[in-house]
């Protein structure tokens, strides 16, 4: 599990609900971008909503204020908790008319989970606005959309600005996902490191000898985000060799707790892995679990 070797599936997508673009053909970007400002604005006059655009041409529009008595902000380095249901923006036959398409209702009763990150533009910046507890509209551009292609299930056409009816439910700190995670799998920690490693040893060798700084580990491992079943890494019925001390904080100082022969499930945050840029699709700000067994230590 060496820093430079951790790889993850999938990405998950804030800036754009969308992964690529193809080849600029026809209208230019500058085209498409004014043509959905124009679009959005006319868009919020008719609907009569009152909000603001960002730089990035990002509407945004609280709809419904929260109840919440003491409402969290979305913030850089949160998790929200949200719904969202999709909307297409068409222009209408008439000028200074816009259709409304239901493009995608996947979201609008399953809980997405986002990690807040400043340098993310579109969706998250329309998060930024908003509180937990809050309901809004955030208009994209469909460069943060479905960009030139448009929706593969047809309902989005190419270059269409989207409507994005949003409630953020909760909004999470790393230490609150890592509390509630240990809580809902029933995993309790017997020990904490000082980068904040929970420790939950499931199989113990009060024989086994203890490793030392410098000796090279043999190491079965799995690794998973806490919103994911599936492993973003792992040895499999193999293992992986390396250096007590060559590994991220969390994992390295969890590791120097086990003896040799002894397994472990550990939960560690961000600060303790890949910090506030992630590393091979992991996303920012990403608390982390793994599965670890200590098979030798030379």
């Amino acid at each position: 599990m060496r820093t430079k070797q951790i790889l993850i599936a999938g990405l998950l997508l804030t800036g754009s609900l969308t992964a690529c673009k193809n080849a600029d053909v026809g209208p230019t970007d500058q085209d498409i971008s004014q043509a959905n400002q124009n679009d959005i604005l006319t868009f919020a006059k008719n609907k009569g909503l009152n909000g603001k655009s960002t730089a990035t041409g990002v509407y945004v529009a609280i709809t419904k204020p929260s109840a919440i008595p003491t409402p969290v902000a979305v913030a850089e380095g949160l998790e929200a908790e949200l719904n969202y249901t999709v909307y297409a923006l068409i222009p209408g036959a008439t000028a200074g008319t816009i259709t409304e398409r239901l493009a995608d209702s996947t979201f609008t009763t399953r809980l997405r989970y986002i990690p807040i990150v400043l340098s993310t533009p579109g969706l998250t910046e329309g998060l930024l606005a908003m509180r937990e507890g809050d309901q809004a509209d955030i208009l994209l551009p469909s460069f943060y959309g479905f960009g030139r292609d448009g929706s593969a299930n047809g309902l989005v056409p190419a270059n269409t600005p989207i409507r994005l009816d949003t409630r953020v439910r909760r909004v999470r700190t790393e230490e609150q996902q890592i509390s509630e995670y240990l809580t809902a799998n029933k995993l309790t920690p017997s020990a904490t490191t000082a980068s904040g490693a929970r420790i939950v040893k499931t199989a113990v060798n009060p024989a086994g000898a203890l490793p030392s700084s410098g000796q090279t580990l043999a190491v079965r491992y799995r690794g998973q985000l806490l919103r994911s079943t599936s492993a973003f890494d792992s040895t499999g019925t193999g293992t992986a060799a390396f250096k007590l001390g060559d590994t991220v904080p969390g994992f390295n100082e969890s590791l120097a707790t086990l003896r040799v022969g002894e397994k472990a499930t550990i939960v560690f945050p961000s600060k303790a892995g890949y910090g506030a840029t992630g590393r091979g699709g992991i996303p920012p700000y990403a608390p982390l679990r793994f599965d670890i067994e200590l098979i030798s230590a030379q």
